[in-house]
């Protein structure tokens, strides 16, 4: 608040003079501080803004102040969603235009707001218009001005779907203002860097740009950039299915846009919050997200953002079996994202609507509207997988076998160019490894090599200051530099084996990946290769087939993901107060009937008063789940498996042990590496992906615990999950 006043005296200060006697520094000052005001809080920048204006008599165009003071003013307006006064105060500075040709800028800084205020409506053409005009008005020594066209123009490209191009242009926006190290704007540039990555489905990617993005926010104190980084991170943990900390930033996000203002913010962060609800299976708190999302952007007229709310509300209506009113809503929300030119919303919306039809069991409709879609320009492989999913399932259903096996051939090829991009991005990714090593070593040497021709060259004025008596002396330091840079270089070449050794591991992981895609692909591929010639007698049963082999490599695809984001220390727990022992008893009750089918026994047992724990409750439900599975189907028939767990002052001790048959003593000390197999009877064929045993130690570990295997007296396996009681105690965020 002191820092507003601060501001509004300024510069009343300088307006109460005539402003040629104000230096052209102070008023730039005052205006940057303006601008900083305007990012905290817009409205009250706008108050600042309409009390300074009353200053003015009369519109002072050929004032370069007056200028700057309009066009902070748009910006406010525009902010929080005044968007016919902000476009009116345009069209004034427009008729202005002749009168201020000294400020060369001002053309094409009007136009870039033009063209922002038409893509805020979702007028995405007429915006891409403006902008193409904002280019050719721009004069090229106005670097940032340049950029903040580029950025508005890649978010326009975005809107449409073309993400290769959006790329392009947001790094040429970054590269012009990276070397004059403007902060805010790299932040912004960031974030949408951060965003494209997200929507081309480059998590990784995205997820390092809006870190970036948000540790500059955070020094700048941009409550608007840190909300739209908590934002688009929340967004990438819904990706992961990281619903709880996907939770935490949507609230976060949307608490800094009420307080800011902006609509069409606050409408976005009710609408995630909706999803994440939604998927948590909170349909009550969904729905009230959802209705005030829609609320929002009807009053903004936003034809876009309408329409994706929309589509939130239709999935919401299908989750409560309500079709009819999910497909009149979804219909409402595809007219808007076409009117409005919105590619990746209107994706978006068909595919829901396609989902419905299935759903109502209106399979010819859901072909006729899967083939629509797939006509469309910019459908990515991975929408076009699960279109080509959907019409073998409408196919198989309407009893047309044929054409559904085409199509679960094309689904398979698809998924196989999936895997090859996959593929050709880890390889790069590995090469751009060793040649970043390669210039680090490189860095290295020519460092080394400096520092010792700049000892030699101090030796030397040395030895001609003292004298030949000081010979000796310079030969041993001489000699002592010459060993330690021997020693320097012996420890570059050990680095650069270490790296290449890790290198040839990743390699080797990639390779043993690759093939375990591929296995289950070329197994699918066989069955439908013996439907499509008649060889399978029964088509419903080889449908059968197919899907359980579709599932496998879904499990697969997913387990591979899942231990390569633990390998990057992607995993966040989300430890709460936890009664273990009701945990367990749960997931016991859960797998029974699972155990009756093969007529085997599974029991619990404790040693515990106290069994409340602060874990990651779903963490170690999925480790507790990857256990009792593989005792399930290694455990001969009338098997039994046990659990048993103690909580005492050392810690929690969990132990899961099974009958015959067990493993080699050579299997017990490799059964926790990646997609290890053992010989011999407890060998992969259950359609496990082989990385069960790794995610449990990652998850362990990641508790500060630690996970053994020894041999059960029971005759087969006995698997021991510890974690230390100090452990326990903390509540990681």
């Amino acid at each position: 608040m002191l820092f507003g006043h601060q501001v509004s005296l300024l510069l009343i200060l300088l307006l109460s003079i005539p402003l040629t006697y104000a230096s052209d520094q102070q008023v730039q000052t005052s205006l940057s501080q303006l601008s900083l005001s305007l990012e905290q809080n817009p409205k009250q920048t706008l108050v600042k803004v309409d009390e300074l204006n009353q200053l003015f008599i009369h519109p002072q165009p050929s004032s370069r102040f007056w200028f700057e003071l309009k066009i902070i003013e748009v910006k406010a307006k525009t902010k929080l969603g005044h968007f016919m006064e902000a476009k009116q105060h345009l069209y004034e500075l427009e008729s202005y235009l002749p009168v201020m040709s000294t400020f060369k800028e001002a053309p094409a800084q009007i136009k870039l707001l033009q063209a922002q205020l038409a893509i805020k409506q979702s007028d995405i053409s007429t915006g891409l218009l403006l902008l193409e005009q904002a280019r050719n008005l721009v004069p090229k020594e106005h670097l940032t001005l340049r950029s903040d066209i580029l950025h508005l123009l890649a978010r326009a490209l975005r809107y449409q779907a073309n993400y290769s191009e959006a790329e392009r242009v947001i790094k040429d926006a970054i590269s012009l203002v990276a070397p004059i190290q403007d902060k805010a704007r790299l932040a912004k540039y960031y974030n949408q860097l951060g965003v494209i990555y997200d929507y081309m489905g480059s998590l990784q990617l995205a997820l390092r740009f809006h870190e970036k993005s948000l540790n500059i926010q955070r020094q700048l104190q941009n409550q608007q950039g840190i909300s739209n980084s908590l934002y688009n991170i929340g967004e990438i943990y819904r990706d992961l299915e990281k619903y709880p900390q996907a939770l935490q930033h949507f609230k976060q996000a949307l608490e800094v846009d009420k307080a800011l203002g902006d609509p069409i913010h606050i409408a976005n962060s009710h609408g995630k919050l909706s999803q994440v609800h939604l998927q948590l299976g909170k349909i009550s708190e969904a729905l009230d997200h959802s209705q005030e999302g829609i609320k929002l952007a009807r009053a903004s007229g936003a034809n876009s953002d309408l329409a994706w709310q929309l589509s939130i509300l239709a999935n919401i209506y299908v989750a409560q079996s309500a079709l009819a009113q999910a497909l009149s809503v979804a219909q409402e929300a595809l007219e808007l994202a076409i009117e409005a030119k919105a590619k990746r919303t209107e994706h978006t919306v068909r595919i829901v609507i396609i989902e419905i039809r299935l759903a109502q069991a209106q399979y010819k409709k859901a072909l006729s509207e899967i083939e629509a879609v797939m006509a469309l320009p910019g459908i990515g492989n991975s929408y076009r997988a699960t279109l080509l999913k959907y019409q073998a399932q409408a196919l198989q259903q309407l009893e047309e076998y044929k054409l559904a096996m085409l199509s679960l051939e094309a689904f398979i090829d698809t998924k196989t160019q999936l895997y090859h991009d996959l593929d050709k991005q880890q390889a790069l990714t590995m090469q751009q490894n060793v040649e970043f090593i390669r210039q680090e070593q490189a860095l290295k040497l020519i460092q080394n090599e400096q520092d010792l021709a700049k000892a030699t060259l101090e030796n030397l004025k040395l030895q001609r200051g003292m004298g030949a008596s000081l010979l000796l002396c310079f030969m041993a330091v001489a000699i002592y530099i010459y060993k330690r840079q021997k020693q320097k270089q012996q420890f570059v070449e050990l680095e650069s084996d270490m790296m290449a050794e890790s290198l040839a591991q990743k390699n080797r992981l990639l390779a043993d990946v690759s093939h375990e895609l591929r296995t289950p692909l070329a197994a699918l591929k066989l069955t439908v290769e013996a439907m499509q010639h008649n060889i399978e007698p029964d088509p419903v049963k080889g449908f059968l087939k197919i899907q359980k082999k579709i599932s496998h490599l879904d499990n697969l695809i997913k387990d591979i993901y899942q231990s390569a984001q633990f390998d990057n220390d992607a995993m966040v727990l989300d430890k709460q107060p936890v009664d273990v022992s009701i945990l367990l008893k749960e997931i016991v009750e859960e797998f029974q009937p699972m155990y009756a089918t093969k007529q085997q026994t599974l029991s619990f047992s404790e040693k515990v008063h106290d069994s409340i724990c602060n874990l990651d409750a779903a963490r170690i439900r999925q480790v507790i789940f990857n256990l009792l599975r593989n005792s399930h189907f290694y455990t001969s028939s009338s098997g039994k498996t046990q659990i048993s767990m103690n909580v005492n002052e050392k810690g929690l001790t969990v132990l899961v042990e099974d009958s015959f048959p067990g493993v080699a003593n050579e299997d017990l000390e490799k059964i926790f590496e990646r997609l290890y197999r053992c010989e011999g009877s407890r060998s992969r064929d259950h359609g496990g992906s082989g990385l069960g045993l790794a995610i449990c130690q990652q998850i362990i570990q990641a508790h500060k615990g630690e996970i053994s295997a020894s041999h059960s007296e029971m005759g087969g396996v006995a698997i021991t999950l510890y974690i230390p009681h100090q452990s326990l105690l903390k509540s990681d965020s």
